[in-house]
């Protein structure tokens, strides 16, 4: 009998993207020589030490994200960043010296992956991060096309009222558990979701999707990352959940195309209560199956994300 499990943890893991990438590079190409080497000499202790250990090619993100840190006012202004960062009681998926003025991390694979499906949001375009929290990929990406709409919306109110507040580079706005948006038909060119899909249960993962479907225009894209076999596979190396559960969940996801775990509970995620939202775990085979004729599958890429996540680009068909 094959052993599932040891299939699972035997996947090739993905190999490690780049520490820089497309925002982070442009962000980088407007400092001035002498702003860079004043981000140069700030640089010290474990910061320093991430900075002299990276290749030479690589250490572009991390004096960007540097300029935040370090409250370095005139590289700030150049790049069009804010040092701006939520406190601890405020829900952000990043924190730490590499996330003080943004995830730069997130906001490159997002363009990455847009571009590696042949994506580009036009001039003037309306961008939607959907499940934005407190704005950690957004903002880096409005600072890279100051000729963008940026849309934030997350049902975490004082995450969006933080982001309202202290990010006015982007509109925020709270989301509603079940669909629809506030917002009009074929008025957004891009939606990205960043580990999202990875937590609906199968209904509400449709539900969304047909809303996505709505906002975005014909020809227009929408970027998410879900839980996949290669989670599974990052799970197993590590010896991060019971085998028996990773075995009936993987089993489950094989025969179903899905498999959701309820692991919030009553105190909800951060206070968000739904019983749709838990840890999701599906198959490309499913996602294509509900996607398709409505979306055409511009991009799939297994552990794009992290080594983990599986990231697709749908493009919405008329």
């Amino acid at each position: 009998m094959v052993d599932v499990l040891a299939a699972v943890g035997a996947r090739a893991p993905v190999p490690a993207v780049p520490a820089s990438g497309p925002v982070s590079d442009a962000l980088y190409a407007r400092l001035s020589a002498e702003q860079v080497a004043e981000l140069e000499a700030a640089v010290e202790g474990n910061v320093k030490q991430m900075y002299d250990e990276l290749p030479v090619e690589d250490r572009r993100r991390l004096l960007v994200s540097a300029a935040a840190f370090y409250r370095a006012e005139g590289p700030l202004a150049t790049m069009n960043l804010t040092a701006a960062e939520p406190p601890e009681d405020v829900h952000a998926m990043a924190r730490g010296p590499l996330a003080v003025g943004g995830d730069l991390g997130m906001a490159d694979f997002v363009v990455q992956a847009l571009e590696d499906a042949g994506v580009r949001v036009p001039a003037g375009g309306t961008v939607l991060d959907f499940g934005c929290s407190s704005g950690r990929a957004l903002r880096p990406i409005a600072a890279w096309r100051p000729d963008l709409e940026c849309l934030g919306c997350d049902p975490n109110e004082a995450a969006i009222a933080w982001a309202a507040a202290h990010l006015p580079m982007a509109r925020f706005f709270p989301s509603p558990i079940d669909p629809p948006l506030e917002l009009a038909d074929a008025s957004v060119d891009v939606v990205y979701a960043i580990s999202i899909w990875s937590h609906f249960a199968a209904a509400p993962a449709l539900r969304w999707l047909a809303e996505m479907h709505r906002v975005i225009r014909p020809g227009g894209a929408l970027l998410l990352t879900t839980h996949g076999l290669d989670t599974f596979a990052t799970y197993v190396r590590g010896e991060l959940m019971n085998r028996g559960l990773m075995a009936a969940g993987v089993d489950r996801m094989l025969r179903e195309g899905i498999h959701f775990l309820d692991v919030f509970g009553e105190a909800g995620d951060w206070g968000v209560k739904d019983e749709g939202w838990g840890n999701s775990f599906l198959l490309a085979d499913w996602l294509v199956e509900h996607a398709t004729p409505q979306w055409t599958v511009r991009l799939l890429r297994r552990g794009r994300l992290d080594g983990n996540q599986d990231a697709y680009v749908l493009e919405r068909c008329a």
